[in-house]
């Protein structure tokens, strides 16, 4: 067997260890633990495979002849790292070589095949260095592998997570709807209850108009019945308490400004005692006298003496007044007279 042979037979074994290791049960990649043995122990067979070259060399330089190489011991070195089939196939190839060795190989060749089994040791350093990066990468690989399987794992959590949130939503979204439709008809409701609100607040200001036109009428009457009493009253009061003679007292409208304003008493009255001077009685008649129309009956007093020639006599008459009240009376300088005919 030349060197050319052998090294076709070698390179055919190398490219068979090479190889990702087969199961047991055929295909598919052996446990990572199969691999690094076969891996690991690749260099140790070809050191072995080297030695004995070496060894064939060896002994062919001295002697031009060869040593018995047990192959036997071969497959048992080279069973330890491979599949036995590999390694019976590898023992056979090295036992021929052997043997067509010990025939035909000159030293030419022997050198030709040193040089190769150098080479072959080198490729050989460069396969595990390759083999090793390899293994390495795998390393990483499988890492990153379960990194993404544990993101994954949270990633599916997460999805579920939002699945159930997404269902909650879903039925509050369903259940607003429902309270939407509620509010909706409550709000139709509350319309037509409007409507009926405003069509009964129309009735009440029509009655609200009519009552106004009522209360105002009877106000002129109620107003027109103290004024005609208090006519009298203060007739007999005046008479009475003063000595004064009065004329006929009545409602009389007055221009003592801008705007012409009604007076609820008005007329004249003398003192015999000081004939020569005229007296005008100026009064304001109420039901229930009011600080707000003393007030204001105050400020038409005022106006009337800028007007009159003559003495101003002011003196308010109502039926009711509160103690308030009449201390505003007397602190303005006006008089106070009942209806039963008291005059304070």
């Amino acid at each position: 067997m030349g060197v050319p042979r052998f090294i076709t037979a070698v390179l055919i074994l190398v490219g068979e260890v090479g190889q990702t290791p087969r199961s047991a049960c055929g295909g598919g990649l052996r446990p990572r633990t199969e691999w690094d043995t076969a891996r690991t122990g690749m260099p140790h067979i070809f050191q072995n495979v080297n030695c004995w070259l070496k060894e064939l060399t060896g002994k062919g330089e001295r002697q031009h002849g060869y040593g018995m190489i047990s192959t036997l011991q071969i497959f048992e070195t080279l069973s330890e790292a491979m599949d036995p089939a590999a390694a019976r196939k590898l023992a056979g190839i090295l036992e021929a070589f052997y043997e067509d060795l010990k025939q035909t190989v000159t030293k030419t060749e022997f050198n030709e095949l040193k040089a190769v089994v150098r080479d072959l040791a080198d490729s050989v350093k460069c396969l595990e260095i390759a083999v090793t990066r390899l293994a390495e990468a795998q390393g990483r690989t499988e890492q990153r592998v379960e990194e993404l399987a544990v993101a994954q794992g949270r990633t599916e959590q997460r999805v579920e997570e939002l699945a159930v949130a997404q269902g909650r939503t879903e039925q509050r979204v369903e259940e607003l709807a429902v309270a939407q439709g509620r509010t909706e008809q409550r709000v139709e409701e509350l319309a037509v209850a409007q409507g009926r609100t405003e069509q009964r607040v129309g009735e009440l200001a029509e009655a609200m108009g009519s009552l106004q036109k009522q209360v105002g009428g009877l106000s002129e009457t109620v107003g027109g019945d103290i004024e005609d009493i208090a006519y009298i009253v203060l007739h007999d009061v005046l008479k009475r308490e003063l000595g004064w003679d009065v004329m006929p007292l009545e409602r009389s409208w007055q221009r003592w400004g801008v705007d012409v304003e009604e007076v609820d008493v008005f007329g004249q009255a003398m003192d015999p005692a000081r004939a020569d001077v005229t007296i005008w009685v100026v009064g304001e008649a109420k039901h229930n006298l009011t600080l707000k129309q003393v007030q204001r009956f105050e400020q038409l007093v005022t106006r009337a003496r800028a007007h009159l020639t003559g003495e101003v006599f002011a003196v308010c008459f109502c039926y009711r007044a509160r103690p308030e009240v009449q201390t505003a009376v007397k602190k303005a300088g006006l008089r106070l007279v009942f209806s039963y005919g008291k005059m304070v």
